[in-house]
């Protein structure tokens, strides 16, 4: 802030660093410039006052009678606003009359600005002092800030947003330069700094006080708190003690108010101006992980949608809850340290049992409806999109449900969710929350455990675990027949012809399907996956030509219903026979034309899927390079979240081949005993992508290398950590990216 001595004003002196809001400061100071009357309106802690401040001093050139800061948290009263504003702006209002007319009265003609701070908890007051100014006084512009907007007329509301953090991608190889890059980062560096001059911003340690910042939400006093933590804690420990963040997060500057003291009463000061029943919905909407819908609100909230909407929007004026757009309609969120005070609070309430409940079953019946809606139109785009939106609520009301002893309700969900944790690429979590829950739901439950082992079948061979899905689709048709539900008995017949397909029980899968195909009232859903086992079942029964239409009809059909997941799929399908039966190229241009529909969906595990695959054609092709690139994204995008994931090791089999094929023997001998080992630990066996790749490479070890030799290397690699797997393919992919640069 410049010197504050060259114009009349009475601005307090800020001591510490201005940090970032370079964009919201020109914005707020356009918008001072047009309209007389502009609120900054956000949560406490956000730095509204801070940035008021900067504002209102790089005005003091165009307010000629000056610049006048008028502190109002302070005041038990709104009948004192009149004689606050008045002494901060200097002037005597007469013993008679109306205090606001005099003030009004004493201000006529002045060009001033007038800076109200904290104006929330007598914002009625406050606004109608604000509104009889601006009325008498043409020239005064007023700038305030205040968890709600004054709602008069003429007000501009400016909503202020949070510090900006680094976009989180799993990635713990952030680097210092990148993480300063960010406001919320380079405040903490800076408070931190000012605590303990020893301390400084690293490539060590850079990814963690981004998550740490990340998890304050962005808020810089709640920043500058956690930063002054670092006279006594690392970082690394500071994150570990966030749980713990209203003990923690104390200890703020003596001469600051009290409630910018702590974060807790930071948060209290808003929950006390709220009325009762403001309160018990705000104490059930914490129970949201990652934010709400209306109709969430409503269903945890309890009441009627008028009524809940009502209090909702009094919890967004008053910046408890935060509003965002989500396409046609609006998605809701508290910050996250505002969500762990209202859990806090639902405790002390005693209401947690119940609104958990509400929880559930709210998820569980949205669900329901988006699980019907596939069955019906043949399209998942919604169900994988509200799985994604929805994932980590959906994730607590499943342990919840499961801790509470509510294992039909959870399961029902876990139904409801069916096999969309596919699209999201999370096979794993998928088959381990559906064991969970076939172990704990009552053995009368028949139709409900047959659609869990269903999905389980699914998942299994999704993942390559075909030796664990073969009995899987078995008992789902057995708890199927139980259940006397030919829709539920369809579908466990569907699953049974897939896995037995794929895992060569062809009469097996012959009879499951022709069984299927009998049951009335199939979903139109279930009939494009009976079309697909059936061109499978083709495939594997050695007819594989007559499977090449089917898939090209069901890429054609998925498409049409916007369903891009299972257009890749079919297309994928497509393409592994067209190379089995040796049109190679073919298989490629199919994979090309595929991975720009896998990006656009987003879903990075659909990215992968097509790449792996590519991986191995272009080998087959001896397109060395492009084989590198197509398996180096595979395992990039992987790596960050699951080291040893299936198609992580796929991807270094096919780098396995490529170093064989340059000459590199010990290299791929090692690798492929990764490879093996890996394989056997996660139950996967190979396709014929991945078996061609096998075949050939175990033929050139056996050519090149000593059998003893050759054990020994793979023996060396199945001792391998996957990360050591993944330093030793990721040599070979860049040792080739630079004999291509060179050439």
């Amino acid at each position: 802030m410049r010197s504050l001595d060259a114009r009349r004003n009475n601005l307090p002196l800020q001591l510490k660093s201005f940090v970032g809001r370079e964009r919201e400061i020109a914005d707020i100071t356009a918008l001072v410039d047009k309209h007389r009357l502009v609120t900054l309106v956000g949560p406490g802690g956000v730095g509204k006052t801070r940035t008021s401040l900067q504002v209102a001093a790089n005005m003091l050139d165009v307010s000629g009678d000056g610049v006048w800061f008028v502190e109002l948290a302070p005041l038990s009263s709104g009948e004192y606003v009149p004689t606050t504003i008045a002494d901060a702006v200097g002037v005597t209002l007469p013993a008679e009359g109306d205090p606001t007319a005099n003030l009004a009265s004493a201000l006529k003609g002045k060009k001033a600005l007038l800076v109200f701070d904290n104006c929330e908890h007598i914002v009625e007051d406050a606004a109608r002092v604000i509104g009889t100014i601006l009325r008498a006084c043409p020239n005064v512009k007023i700038l305030a800030s205040s968890r709600q907007s004054l709602d008069i007329d003429g007000e501009d509301i400016y909503r202020m947003p949070s510090l900006e953090t680094p976009r989180d991608d799993g990635d713990e190889r952030l680097t210092a330069a990148h993480a300063l890059e960010s406001a919320a980062v380079a405040l903490f560096a800076d408070r931190a700094r000012a605590v303990d001059n020893r301390f400084a911003l690293t490539d060590d340690n850079a990814a963690i006080v981004a998550d740490i910042c990340r998890r304050l939400d962005g808020i810089p006093l709640a920043i500058e708190l956690a930063a002054a933590r670092v006279a006594v804690l690392s970082p690394k420990q500071l994150r570990e003690r966030l749980n713990e963040r209203f003990r923690l997060l104390t200890g703020g500057s003596r001469d600051a108010l009290p409630r910018q003291q702590t974060l807790r009463a930071l948060i209290d000061w808003s929950y006390d101006l709220l009325d009762e029943n403001e309160r018990a919905l705000f104490r059930r909407l914490g129970i949201f992980v990652n934010g709400f819908t209306l109709e969430g609100a409503v269903a945890v909230g309890g009441g009627g949608e008028a009524d809940v909407l009502d209090l909702l929007a009094s919890l967004v004026g008053k910046s408890l809850v935060l509003v965002e757009p989500d396409g046609d309609a609006q998605r809701y969120r508290l910050l996250e340290s505002t969500r762990v005070y209202a859990l806090e609070k639902l405790a002390d309430a005693g209401d947690v049992e119940e609104t958990e409940d509400r929880h559930l079953r709210y998820l569980r019946d949205r669900f329901a409806g988006l699980w019907a809606q596939r069955e019906r139109t043949g399209g998942q785009t919604e169900l994988a999109a509200a799985l994604r939106a929805e994932l980590e609520d959906l994730r607590s009301a499943l342990d919840g449900a499961l801790d509470r002893s509510d294992a039909i309700a959870g399961g029902e969900l876990l139904a409801n969710v069916d096999v969309a944790w596919a699209a999201l690429g999370l096979y794993a979590e998928g088959i381990a929350r559906i064991e969970r829950y076939l172990a704990a739901v009552p053995a009368g439950q028949s139709q409900l455990l047959a659609r869990l082992s269903g999905a389980l079948s699914f998942l299994f061979a999704e993942a390559g675990q075909k030796v664990r899905a073969v009995e899987a689709p078995r008992v789902a048709v057995e708890r199927a027949r139980t259940s006397g539900d030919p829709a539920t008995l369809a579908r466990a017949l569907v699953y049974r012809g897939r896995l037995a397909t794929k895992v060569g029980s062809i009469e097996e899968a012959a009879a499951a399907l022709a069984e299927a195909e009998t049951i009335p009232g199939m979903s139109a859903y279930k009939r494009l996956i009976l079309l697909e086992a059936r061109a499978a079942l083709a495939f594997f029964s050695g007819d594989r030509e007559a499977s090449v239409p089917v898939f090209e009809r069901l890429r054609k059909e998925y498409r049409s219903l916007g369903n891009p997941r299972l257009e890749i799929v079919a297309a994928m399908n497509l393409a592994e026979v067209e190379f089995a039966l040796g049109h190679t190229q073919r298989a490629i241009a199919i994979v090309n034309e595929i991975v720009p529909v896998a990006r656009s969906t987003g879903d990075p595990g659909m990215v992968t899927y097509a790449l792996y695959n590519l991986a191995g054609y272009l080998v087959a092709a001896d397109d060395l390079p492009g084989a590198v690139a197509a398996a180096r994204e595979t395992i990039e995008i992987r790596m960050k979240r699951e080291p040893a994931h299936p198609e992580i090791v796929v991807a270094l089999e096919h780098l396995a081949l490529v170093a064989m094929l340059r000459g590199d023997a010990p290299r791929a001998a090692k690798l492929e005993g990764y490879v093996d080992a890996a394989f056997e630990r996660l139950d996967f066996e190979r396709e014929v992508t991945e078996a061609m790749t096998h075949d050939r490479l175990a033929a050139l070890l056996g050519e090149s290398l000593a059998s003893d030799e050759r054990e020994r290397l793979m023996a060396d690699g199945a001792a391998l950590a996957p990360e050591a797997a993944l330093a030793l393919a990721l040599a070979l992919a860049l040792a080739l990216a630079l004999d291509s640069e060179q050439t």
